[in-house]
């Protein structure tokens, strides 16, 4: 599908002033200071009393998009700081910044009052923040570090334990300003349906291919698929409303009407889509429980200067000890799907 992603004016940023910023810097670098992996250090007590320090606008720009997230399920905050940024890495899994870089502590402490951080042992193995940047020998493919239109889906289609949402830090545009992250919220898709295909998009005739990053190395015949599964379904009595499950490139209904009723559900987020390109000190919130994400294409040159995100999974609640690496850890095993 064709898609000119070309930005809405309809989505207000939380831009933050000189003085929020200078204040977070502050916070940035007195956390560099923190002991401990990344992975615990985000659990204690004395990293909740540092998220507890973000600038007042930011904190409850944060905690208003988690409680009342808008329709369109998306909030857009700029000016943060990144710290220093080197060349943008050529190689997939390059890690040149690692945790203690402004980023990453940038990251965790928004993820923060979202429930904080997770990862997955079977992508970018198990890092808890993720490097997006385009590599040459990814380029047409469905990946995050491709360069094509990447359509519409549910980040982690396939996994049980999703994230609640999406995190997107950028530290570098690309070169031409062409690349955008597309967002479509079901609130706003679903009423563009019939009553028969949003009756048909809940129930179990839909099953998802593990995503490329998740299966790096295995043949197409070779990626595991999901058991069935809905792509629409109705939220908990405390946070009511149509959820939304699927990925275009992986989703596919088990028969021809529910395939046909999918593909209508994405032409229908298209309509409604909207496009947000991110320049440095710009962060993307999802709410990807009600929001389908995909990127625009764009043009990289592989010179150093390519467009460079960093990506993040909050998640809310609590993780059983069994679907984990290790105990009290926040990195979902391999062979956590069966249990979770």
């Amino acid at each position: 599908m064709t898609t000119y992603a070309e930005p809405r004016a309809d989505l207000a940023a939380l831009t933050l002033e000189p003085a929020e910023t200078t204040l977070l810097d502050e916070l940035l670098r007195d956390a560099t200071q923190l002991p401990g992996p990344l992975e615990e250090m985000i659990q204690t007590q004395v990293f909740a009393s540092f998220a507890g320090r973000l600038p007042a606008r930011l904190r409850a720009g944060i905690e208003s998009f988690r409680d009342t997230p808008p329709d369109h399920g998306l909030l857009v905050v700029r000016g943060l700081p990144v710290g220093d940024i080197p060349a943008t890495p050529a190689a997939y899994g390059a890690n040149v910044l690692g945790e203690r870089h402004a980023s990453s502590l940038l990251v965790a402490l928004v993820a923060h009052p979202l429930g904080g951080l997770i990862g997955y042992e079977d992508e970018k193995s198990g890092a808890l923040v993720h490097d997006v940047y385009p590599v040459s020998g990814d380029a047409a493919k469905p990946l995050n570090s491709g360069s094509t239109l990447f359509d519409f889906h549910t980040e982690n289609v396939h996994h049980p334990v999703r994230p609640s949402h999406l995190g997107l830090l950028c530290l570098r545009a690309d070169h031409d300003r062409q690349a955008a992250t597309m967002v479509a919220s079901v609130r706003e898709a679903e009423p563009l349906l019939t009553a028969a295909d949003r009756e048909l998009l809940r129930t179990d005739r839909y099953r998802s291919r593990f995503p490329l990053s998740f299966t790096r190395g295995l043949a197409e015949d070779e990626r595991p698929v999901t058991e069935p599964h809905p792509v629409l379904v109705d939220g908990p009595a405390d946070s009511p409303g149509t959820r939304v499950r699927f990925n275009m490139h992986n989703t596919f209904g088990t028969d021809p009407q529910a395939q046909a009723a999918l593909e209508r559900l994405n032409r229908a987020m298209h309509t409604v889509h909207r496009a947000v390109r991110a320049d440095r000190g710009d962060l993307l919130l999802v709410d990807n429980r009600i929001v389908v994400h995909g990127r625009s294409d764009f043009t990289p040159r592989y010179d150093g200067n390519d467009r460079w995100l960093r990506r993040f999974y909050p998640y809310p609640g609590e993780l059983r000890a069994d679907v984990l690496v290790r105990a009290g850890g926040r990195v979902l095993s391999k062979d956590s799907y069966a249990r979770a």
